[in-house]
């Protein structure tokens, strides 16, 4: 009897399968968020305004996948206020202009190791729900402020993230817009971040908005822009390093060697030695994943910074700049 009663199970699965009936659940699609296939996003841990880091912060930058099977992927890259990352030297260069090597923080580096995550997200009204295969979780507020192009803010983790942004499109991630092609204008934003005040010796943190702005770059070659801007605003904290006289100015390198990865890298001028023109000296460091939207147009970046060779000592952050 039960072998008769195996068969026939066998019969009528090999039936339902001929007609293409499916079981309810594998048979509804899920709903993308904000109707995008990829996301470029920055994720991390910064201690709040005012209050130094605890130790436990962290930075990820990530592309995040979402299939209509109700999975998801993230391939990302991640640094820990807990750890030092020496700076790692890049193989494009900025000559043409000064002619110098130019960084980006360590482990971002071409062939540095993707790390990666799989889960399952689930979308409602505007809200977006990801558990991890590792049992983190994150929930996102979803909107779509333009056509071609959507954004994920993050509202909470189990895990101590606890800023975030996402910008998402369905243009395939292979796409990419070379340096030079990139539309030299402002590109407005926000950051949060850690850091060590070396003047006061303490650790702190902070958010703000700043910008790129790429109007006083120019082009040193096919894979670097370049460009030494003067510091005019008498109440700017940059380049506070700089002594009195000195003159107050940046310089900031935009490279890539191909795909969504850019390198960012600046620094205040004043703390060059003597007449060479290369810094070798700590730079802010800022991986960045280029902003795509469904036209295949330029955007901006997400990014963080990861300027802490030093464990628990430099800047660990995250920042977004976009026209969005």
């Amino acid at each position: 009897m039960k072998s008769r009663f195996s068969r026939l199970c066998l019969v009528l699965l090999g039936a339902l399968t001929l007609i293409g009936v499916v079981s309810p659940s594998a048979a509804q699609a899920a709903e993308r968020p904000g109707g995008k296939e990829s996301y470029a996003v920055s994720i991390g841990q910064v201690a709040p305004e005012g209050t130094p880091p605890t130790g436990k912060e962290f930075a990820r930058l990530a592309m995040y996948y979402f299939d209509l099977d109700g999975t998801v992927r993230e391939a990302f890259w991640f640094w820990s206020w807990s750890i030092g990352y020496p700076a790692a030297t890049i193989a494009p260069t900025s000559a043409g202009c000064d002619n110098c090597k130019i960084h980006t923080a360590g482990g971002f580096q071409n062939g540095a190791e993707v790390k990666e995550l799989r889960g399952r997200y689930t979308t409602t009204g505007d809200q977006l729900a990801i558990t991890w295969s590792n049992g983190a979780t994150e929930s996102w507020t979803v909107t779509r402020p333009e056509t071609g192009i959507s954004v994920i803010a993050l509202t909470a983790s189990n895990y101590g993230a606890n800023v975030g942004k996402g910008y998402g499109s369905n243009v395939r991630t292979t796409v990419s817009v070379p340096v030079n092609d990139i539309p030299k204008k402002r590109y407005p934003g926000e950051f949060r971040y850690n850091a060590w005040d070396a003047v006061n010796e303490k650790m702190t943190s902070d958010w703000g908005t700043s910008g790129i702005n790429l109007q006083q770059f120019q082009k040193c070659n096919d894979n670097c822009l370049s460009g030494a801007v003067e510091i005019t605003d008498p109440n700017s904290k940059a380049c506070s390093a700089c002594k009195p006289g000195e003159q107050r100015a940046v310089r900031y390198y935009l490279a890539s060697d191909g795909g969504r990865k850019n390198y960012y890298e600046h620094f205040c001028t004043c703390l060059l030695q003597g007449t060479n023109k290369c810094y070798t000296g700590g730079s802010h460091l800022k991986p960045q994943l280029q902003v795509i939207d469904d036209a295949q147009r330029f955007r901006g970046w997400v990014g963080i910074e990861a300027q802490q060779r030093v464990a628990n000592r430099g800047t660990l952050g995250v920042h977004w700049y976009t026209d969005v």
